[in-house]
């Protein structure tokens, strides 16, 4: 689709500007010109579909954001297939989706109202959250999700220790999912691994899970000093287990001290042995560390389930507004070839704007108001033929 190249923006601003100006002033006012009409415009051929990676998953609430997503921008949430008529989101605060994303729709009685298959009050809200500049897409909504739990880790049972893993403790005071979680602390052996495993649980089935599935595990981290990684091992065996590496957490972010969701996709597991797909019931799950990383207590692990989702796309507008002559997205354009992903109505849009900023720096102000109001007037009928599909954000001031 894109049709104009940086050098045609040069030519045709040249034609206009009452002045001359370098190669390398026109690049940089080029790409200011071009991230003032996005800031001021959701224009329609910034519009992109990014599929929501790995999947959309039941009960988990983190993602993570489209790294070229303009702010809140956000216009759909759409599911690759099977669309239904009440699949519409509502945008919300972090707060508020935090506060809402497991409240039950209530009668004036307090009894639970059953909503076109569903009585969360919390269903279909979207929210980004931007802790130290990380964003974050948060999404609360009920997936008909294929899941096998592999242990609920309410009790010690039949878990041991892996590495310098010790002391293994039910606790029922600091936990995630269930009435508890397994505590565990970290020795002063000095090795490289820590964690629990167990080669006794109850029979599961990973055949569903093996190529497109995901396992969840709640891991609370004392300290992240040290810490390389987590593994997870699930298998028939010891000998015989698919083994998946993390050095992030769900949300995409490095591990930090207390509560992680851990994701391990399947896609990226490696095999040792030849597990039995439907008969297994091992389990590892631990993480590497340095040797100095010894004597410290109150790790736990929580909730270890297997997940299928579904396959969702997030529809939103981007910043990413430039495209080099390979296809490859760019928010500032850096070469002479780089195209402009717009139409012909946007490109006007660009050069008025463009020029606009030129006689601005070229100190020729009467001009440049000349181009601010060609731009002025363009954008308003923009506006009016193209109105933003971004969804408003919407904030409950009261709880009735």
């Amino acid at each position: 689709m894109p049709n104009f190249a940086q050098s045609e923006l040069n030519t045709e601003t040249t034609a206009i500007v009452s002045g001359s100006f370098t190669a390398a002033n026109f690049l940089t006012i080029a790409n200011r010109a071009v991230r003032d009409v996005l800031s001021d415009i959701d224009l329609r051929s910034s519009i992109r579909a990014t599929a929501l990676s790995p999947n959309l998953f039941d009960e988990i609430y983190e993602y993570t954001c489209p790294s070229t997503i303009k702010g809140n921008k956000i216009i759909d949430i759409k599911p690759q297939i099977n669309r239904g008529r009440y699949d519409r989101w509502t945008l919300v605060t972090a707060e508020e989706f935090d506060r809402k994303k497991k409240d039950l729709r209530m009668d004036k009685y307090g009894d639970p109202i059953e909503m076109s298959g569903t009585q969360w009050l919390g269903d279909n809200l979207v929210a980004f959250s931007r802790d130290d500049l990380v964003n974050k897409l948060l999404i609360s909504r009920p997936i008909d999700d294929e899941e096998t739990g592999i242990s609920t880790l309410d009790a010690v049972g039949d878990w041991t220790g892996v590495g310098d893993g010790s002391n293994l403790t039910k606790d029922s005071d600091h936990y995630v999912k269930g009435s508890s979680c397994i505590n565990w602390d970290i020795d002063a052996t000095g090795g490289t691994t820590a964690g629990i495993v167990n080669s006794s649980l109850d029979t599961f089935d990973v055949s569903d899970y093996k190529t497109n599935g995901s396992v969840f595990a709640w891991a609370y981290i004392s300290s992240i000093t040290n810490l390389t990684n987590f593994i997870i091992k699930i298998g028939s065996s010891s000998s015989a287990y698919y083994s998946v590496t993390v050095t992030t957490n769900n949300e995409g972010v490095a591990f930090y001290a207390g509560w992680n969701l851990l994701r391990f996709d399947f896609a990226d597991k490696s095999t040792t042995g030849t597990p039995d797909d439907d008969g297994c019931d091992y389990c590892a799950l631990y993480m590497t560390k340095a040797g100095a990383k010894i004597s410290e207590t109150d790790y736990r692990f929580d909730n270890i389930v297997m997940k299928l989702g579904d396959h969702y796309n997030v529809i939103h507008y981007s910043r990413f507004f430039w495209q080099s002559s390979t296809g490859t997205y760019l928010e500032d354009a850096t070469a002479v070839t780089d195209l402009l992903n717009c139409e012909t109505d946007e490109y006007g849009l660009i050069i008025s704007k463009t020029a606009e900023r030129m006689e601005r720096h070229l100190k020729n102000h009467t001009e440049a108001n000349i181009h601010l109001q060609d731009y002025e007037r363009s954008k308003a009928k923009y506006i009016f033929d193209n109105p933003s599909q971004a969804m408003l954000l919407e904030q409950e001031y009261y709880t009735l």
